[in-house]
């Protein structure tokens, strides 16, 4: 963009004040830490040769209280080595845990303090995650003693320092802003304003006007672009309300508008019809098959009715468009009614009663015909009766859980379905959940381990809810892995969430099946599935709660390996 006078002069001397604050902060980012880390390391080893006075009066025994009491003192790390490096003194372990930590003696710092007496290095340490200065002195009577201090301190006072030199910098900017605005303004205001002026009026708007001041010439200027200004405005008037009032109405449709000329070409497109088909400015002067790329469309047009049309692109979309002819044929105004997710939802509907209306047959169809069995021909053999009876029961209990899963879906995917939080023990619950499933699993030589550890906090959330996602998934990985197998219940804590890991070493999941485990009535292994009773609608369930609860869920599988199921959880 091309700046005026002024604004240059103006943009000049703001860029010249932002240059000097890069270079003082600059300046300061390359000097002050240097310093700061060299007076840390006098300081340190100020506080080493301290260090090493008081532990050469302390008695062995007391080396590792000393050393607590130091840091205690000054807020450093303090290590006592003896000579061959062995830690006897940490201040940030116990006495019982000094035998655990490693040999000091490969220490940079150290072996420096070995040759010279005291010796320093800076490294960042994996024991408390940050960069530590450390200073090691030799003791007279053998061994070494080791102060450390973190560096964070450094960056800290580089950023105070850097906040407050930008403060003292932005205050003198902004105090000097005004005078040159001032200045800029008083010499060029006559011809800033015409040139606003000029803007507006190219856009549009003709309320603004030009200053008729300054000079002789500048003062026929601005009166003659005020003229001007007032002629357009009388002229276009009429023409701009005609022209707001048809583009409030288009652009308050819900529908998308299409205005063709007599050769079919675009001469207007609503926002709405843009936005669902995303066009731009391009389109207009095109033909409606051209833009669109749909011959039907273009027969449409031809011939004007009302038709169900298929969009793929810019993705695939149903709806209903109705063309009309303009009045002398001038043309056709086409209006596209987005029945995309009406469509939807029939197909859902229908796939959902035929997925219920079959899951429902086979548990009534045996049901009847073996009621039917029971009152036509009596069975002699008592056992044969309760055989068709106990068949009955199985079918009528799996005709129950079936309808309870419906409910239960059915009131999560509508979100009637109320959450009651509160504080839950993961690991409590799962045992709680293994315990439910332990004849089952002893019955089938299946071991449930529970490997959730007392580390893992609690959870907000609906503990009837958590106990019905455990339970599905064990209850399937029990079912679904061979006598003899293992099922495992785990948790890891990560940013944010609890991770929970259901794993079996059964059969596995074939990878084309793995994307729609968690689909209502998706069976992997349809025989296997009702010959255990299972509804189809389980990892569903699993799927809906976990999300209620603002997590997420999903599988993973090796064939002839096993299954683990995944659900996370948010901590807060």
């Amino acid at each position: 963009m091309k700046l005026s006078l002024p604004w240059k002069w103006f943009g000049g001397l703001a860029a010249l004040l932002v240059a000097l604050l890069v270079v003082v902060n600059v300046a300061l980012d390359l000097t002050l830490p240097p310093f700061l880390v060299a007076r840390i390391h006098d300081d340190l080893r100020r506080d080493a040769l301290l260090a090493q006075a008081a532990m050469a009066q302390t008695p062995a025994a007391a080396i590792n209280d000393t050393a607590h009491r130091l840091a205690q003192q000054t807020g450093l790390r303090v290590t006592v080595m003896t000579a061959d490096g062995t830690v006897i003194g940490e201040s940030d372990k116990p006495a019982t845990e000094l035998a655990g930590i490693a040999n000091h003696l490969d220490r940079p710092e150290v072996r420096e303090a070995q040759r010279t007496g005291t010796g320093s290095a800076t490294r960042h340490s994996e024991t408390i995650g940050v960069d530590l200065m450390y200073m090691a002195a030799r003791l007279d009577g053998g061994g070494f003693v080791r102060v450390a201090l973190p560096l964070h301190e450094v960056a800290g006072t580089t950023k105070r320092a850097r906040d407050i030199v930008a403060f003292a910098s932005l205050v003198v900017f902004a105090a000097a802003l005004p005078v040159v605005f001032w200045l800029s303004r008083r010499l060029t205001r006559p011809i800033e304003g015409m040139r606003r002026m000029a803007v507006c009026v190219a856009a549009g708007d003709f309320g603004r006007r030009a200053p008729e001041a300054g000079g002789p010439e500048l003062r026929e200027l601005g009166a003659a672009l005020n003229q001007m200004s007032r002629q357009l405005e009388q002229r276009l008037g009429e023409l701009a309300s005609e022209k707001a009032e048809l583009n409030a109405t288009l652009a308050s449709m819900s529908e998308g508008v299409l205005v063709v000329d007599a050769a079919a070409k675009i001469r207007l497109a609503n926002q709405t019809l843009r936005r669902q088909f995303q066009l731009t400015d391009d389109v207009l002067g095109k033909t409606a098959l051209e833009a669109f790329r749909h011959v039907g469309l273009a027969e449409l047009i031809r011939a004007p009715a009302a038709r169900e049309l298929t969009f793929l692109q810019p993705d695939e979309r149903v709806f209903l468009v109705t063309a009309t002819m303009l009045p002398d044929h001038a043309g056709a105004v086409v209006v596209f009614h987005d029945i995309t997710r009406i469509k939807q939802l029939e197909n859902v509907r229908k796939e959902f009663v035929a997925n219920v209306s079959h899951e429902l047959r086979t548990p009534l169809s045996i049901i009847k015909g073996y009621i039917e069995t029971l009152l036509e021909e009596q069975p002699t053999d008592p056992a044969t009766a309760r055989q068709f009876l106990l068949t009955t029961q199985k079918h009528a209990q799996r005709l129950e859980a079936l309808i309870g899963d419906l409910l239960t879906i059915s009131a999560l995917e509508s979100q009637q379905a109320r959450l009651s939080l509160s504080d839950v023990s993961l690991e409590q619950l799962a045992r709680e959940v293994a315990e439910e499933l332990r004849q089952t699993a002893q019955r089938r030589e299946i071991d449930i381990a529970i490997q959730i550890s007392s580390g893992v906090p609690a959870l907000r959330a609906d503990a009837q809810r958590l106990h019905q996602v455990l339970f599905n998934l064990l209850d399937n990985a029990v079912k679904y892995t061979q006598p003899g197998g293992r099922v495992t219940v785990s948790a890891t804590a990560k940013a944010g969430e609890i991770e929970v890991c259901v794993a079996d070493n059964g059969p596995g999941i074939a990878p084309e099946h793995l994307p729609h485990v968690f689909e209502r009535f998706y069976r992997a292994d349809k025989a296997r599935s009702r010959e255990l009773g299972g509804t189809g609608l389980g990892l569903s369930i699993v799927k809906h709660l976990v999300q209620a609860h603002g997590g997420r869920v999903w599988a993973e599988s090796e064939l002839e390996t096993g299954s683990r199921f995944y659900f996370t959880l948010p901590r807060d």
